[in-house]
């Protein structure tokens, strides 16, 4: 693998509806005036990793208006109500279909905040060094998102339906998953509690 173009992409899921939040998490505003998503977008541009894909779904519309989309690639996935399967599954098609002698993927959310681009190139350094074919983010007491798929599997990630994810794939295989340390992707801004306490937090900090 080329360090500085390893011919891996990023893909970013924020498709959801944010029920629990009751407003969508991806515009919720965390630091310096950038929302979530634009965090996010903006950790994973700093990796030599291209395209970055972002699948949108819910809330589109106001969603893609706030977004400055230069740098990024962008699908809305009507299908979105149907689960996070079909918006992976939509987001690797496009993937693919722009090229289609990707290496791997990196599959990430929107709604992590302490999410740092070092963690994806760790991501990239684990694979580099062990060859392993799956390298996931853990939490500590967990494994989760973000998390490098090889190409091997993107059979299986194009087949996911309904509100399956890549967890599924990741658990019939955990004798080929390696791991990264990111204590702090445990914590996700799905409630306006857990936005209140990050906020705080940061304050703090």
């Amino acid at each position: 693998m080329n360090p500085s173009n390893p011919n891996i992409a990023i893909l970013l899921l924020a498709a959801g509806a944010s029920r629990r939040m009751g407003q969508p998490k991806q515009l919720l505003k965390i630091k310096e005036g950038q929302t979530l998503l634009e965090h996010t977008i903006a950790v994973a541009q700093y990796t030599p990793c291209q395209p970055i894909m972002v699948v949108l779904g819910a809330n589109a519309t106001a969603i893609q208006t706030s977004l400055n989309t230069d740098n990024i690639d962008l699908v809305v996935n009507p299908f979105w109500e149907e689960g996070m399967g079909t918006t992976l599954r939509m987001g690797l098609q496009q993937l693919l279909d722009q090229n289609n002698s990707l290496s791997a993927v990196i599959i990430s959310v929107c709604d992590q905040p302490y999410l740092t681009t070092d963690i994806f190139l760790k991501l990239l350094a684990k694979y580099q060094d062990t060859k392993a074919p799956i390298i996931v983010a853990d939490y500590g007491h967990q494994i989760g998102v973000p998390a490098l798929l090889d190409k091997q599997f993107f059979p299986q990630l194009l087949a996911l339906q309904g509100d399956m994810g890549a967890r599924k794939i990741i658990k019939q295989h955990l004798e080929l998953v390696a791991t990264i340390d990111f204590p702090q992707g445990a914590i996700d801004l799905d409630t306006p509690e857990a936005y209140k306490a990050f906020l705080a937090d940061l304050e703090n900090s």
